[in-house]
């Protein structure tokens, strides 16, 4: 009798680890449930992240997005939210900072910084460093921390002004060279932590 009690417990045990196992490596075993690493901006990771919003919004979990999976929900899911401001952004999360870029309107910098935009197209490259802040549940911040126009470094006294071209508004509690934007929807929080972004859901 012992003997059979054990013989079941020791069975027990047994399967417990290989289904713990089989949990652990489930992304080296071919099924549904895996899905290969989208290394492109692309619609397919778009939908990407949009899988990972809807287990946010409806399971609660904290999600983590790559910077291709951002970039292609900003370019397939928002574009008309930035249509006006910078074409084609791109997102890249390096350790625990920030970099966009994309085309900005020549025309729209201050006269004195764009003194040379005569000899420059309509757009020209645009590129910002810096870190991520939640200001407030479901929007974010940008603190610039270096910028360039045309591959041009932009002084750091001109950043407020730049940002202000590009549509930055005053808010409570905003720095002078931080510009806000909102998170998506159900979306409460967000940080930048080893490469990646870090959402976490609003209130329920």
């Amino acid at each position: 009798m012992a003997r059979g009690v054990a013989g079941k417990l020791v069975g027990l045990v047994v399967l417990v680890l290989l289904g713990a196992g089989l949990w652990f490596f489930r992304g080296l075993i071919p099924g549904p449930w895996q899905r290969e690493k989208v290394l492109v901006v692309s619609e397919e990771a778009a939908v990407s992240a949009d899988e990972k919003l809807a287990r946010l919004r409806e399971d609660g979990d904290t999600v983590r997005l790559s910077g291709v999976e951002f970039t292609s929900y900003l370019r397939f899911r928002m574009r008309d939210r930035f249509t006006h401001e910078i074409e084609l952004p791109s997102v890249d999360f390096v350790q625990d900072r920030i970099r966009v870029t994309g085309r900005f309107p020549t025309d729209r910098l201050p006269a004195d910084i764009g003194r040379a935009r005569s000899f420059l197209p309509d757009t020209a490259d645009v590129a910002v460093n810096g870190s991520l802040r939640t200001t407030q549940p479901g929007r974010a911040a940008v603190l610039v921390q270096s910028a360039s126009f045309a591959k041009i470094p932009v002084p750091s006294k001109d950043f407020g002004r730049v940002l202000a071209a590009a549509g930055r508004r005053e808010e409570p509690g905003l720095g002078e060279h931080e510009i806000a934007f909102p998170l998506p929807p159900g979306v409460g929080g967000a940080r930048v932590e080893a490469g990646q972004l870090v959402l976490t859901p609003g209130a329920r």
